[in-house]
Parts: C-alpha cells; structure tokens; sequence
C-alpha cells in the first residue's frame, strides 16, 4: 500500500509536469501486438509503449510528438539519429485508425482500440517505466546514431552489386569507399552503398544486355568512390574513380552513357 502511494505521489507530480491524461488509449493488432498511448492533456505529445514484437524497441516507452505524416498524423520520436513515426494516427468515421510502423520495416502493422483497457493504473505504470528507463539512458541509446550499422548496411549493398557483376560479367570488380571521410549527415540521409553501386550495377547490366561489352567490362577490377559536390567519372586501365553529388541530376544516366562508350 505504501509503494502504490508513493507511486501515485511521483507519477501525479511527473504527469503535472507532462499534463499526462489520465486514461490510456490501449490498441492491439490481430496477432497480438499491442500498443499503450498515453496522451498530454493537449494532446500535442504521448508516451508510447509497445509490447509483444519481436524487437529491440520491446517494453520501452518512448515520448513522441504528434505531427503531421503526409496527409494524417503520427506519434513521432528519434530512432537512429532520425525522427521516425512510431504510430500513425488517421481520422476515421468514429474516431482513428491506427498503424504501427517497427524501426527498420516497411510493413504496417494494424491496431484496433481496446477500450475496455482504459485504466488509470496502465497510465502510471506506463509513466512510471518511463522514468526508469529514462534513468538508465534506456531511449537515448535508440535514439543515438548507429555509424557502424549503416556502414555495414552499405557495405552489403556494395557486395551485391559486386555480385552481380560477377554474375553478369564473369569477373570480379571492389568498390572501396573511404568510410572515415563521410560525415554522419550523409550516411543517415544518403544510401551510399546504392551510390557507390552504380558503377557494378550499370556494367552488370551492360554486360547482361551485350555479350560483347563483358570484354571491356572484365579490364576493370576496382572503383573508387568518392561522395563530393560533383559528378565525375574518370578511368584507367583497371581503376575507375567515380565522384559521386546525391543532388546531381540524371545521375544514372550520365553513369550509363559514360559507361557505354568505354
């Protein structure tokens, strides 16, 4: 009894401090996702806690900010270094509909209300988790940009590109990237093994279109790419250094005609 007072003491003097609501909105998806928003009285932010995914972000309760998500809204927070809808909001004919989106899918994942699930407890207990895992820098490490796992997601672009080449070609061709000299801004806004992969993939698909062309394609056994304000395109014998600009317009068609009259 004491616990449960000194609990509802801290989340009525917390919630004052976030004007939590009092109720909870509880979803739940047909599998059995499950989904606990907690509302501020404006309704501007909530805290949200997903339960029953198989996923890092399991039992964390994250603050999001409501704001607009092309033509409805979503619950967003920072994941990754990036803001990120965590649950999208759409107005429907009584009320909402509701859609879960897990870092790092595509697939939504949708929620129907379960309003018998409208206790206050589920609130404090929801707020009270918060707190700790606030303490223990819970939301700050999802929160913090993972350089390591974007190079590694480029670098396994860059391998299948590679692959295809070989495939297509007959031959074996490295894309290296000077990892250290790309800033973290690029790497959470660019695709940089998709980038970097132009070269393979456009020879691949040369050689794939033209039986004659694998010959010109197999004297190249490296490409050196380079994320500059510029979009250029040199060779060697064996080497091709390509600059690539994410903004430089008919990018792929400038690799393609470069490509095509080696």
């Amino acid at each position: 009894m004491k616990k449960l007072l000194i609990l509802l003491t801290v989340f009525c003097h917390c919630a004052f401090a976030l004007e939590l609501q009092k109720y909870p909105i509880v979803l739940e998806s047909s599998s059995g996702e499950q989904v606990t928003i907690v509302e501020t009285l404006d309704k501007s932010q909530a805290l949200i806690k997903v339960v029953g995914v198989n996923h890092p972000i399991d039992e964390v309760v994250f603050l999001t900010d409501l704001l607009p998500h092309g033509s409805i809204k979503a619950y967003k927070y920072t994941f990754d270094g990036q803001q990120r809808a965590l649950v999208t909001r759409e107005q429907g004919y009584a009320c909402c509909n509701y859609a879960l989106y897990l870092p790092d899918t595509r697939n939504a994942i949708y929620l129907s209300e379960l309003k018998d699930k409208r206790n206050k407890a589920i609130s404090e207990d929801t707020y009270a988790q918060y707190q700790a895992q606030l303490a223990e820098n819970t939301q700050a490490q999802f929160a913090k940009f993972n350089r390591d796992k974007a190079i590694a997601n480029s670098a396994e672009a860059l391998e299948k590109a590679q692959q295809r080449f070989a495939t297509q070609c007959g031959g074996e061709i490295i894309t290296t990237v000077n990892w250290q000299g790309i800033e973290d801004s690029l790497l959470q806004t660019y695709a940089i093994g998709a980038y970097c992969g132009q070269i393979a993939n456009s020879l691949a698909k040369h050689c794939q279109s033209s039986s004659e062309f694998k010959p010109v394609a197999q004297q190249f056994s490296k490409v050196e790419c380079e994320f500059t304000d510029e979009l250029k395109l040199r060779h060697t014998e064996s080497l091709i250094h390509f600059k690539t600009a994410p903004k430089a317009p008919n990018q792929a068609q400038f690799v393609e005609a470069y490509l095509r009259n080696l």
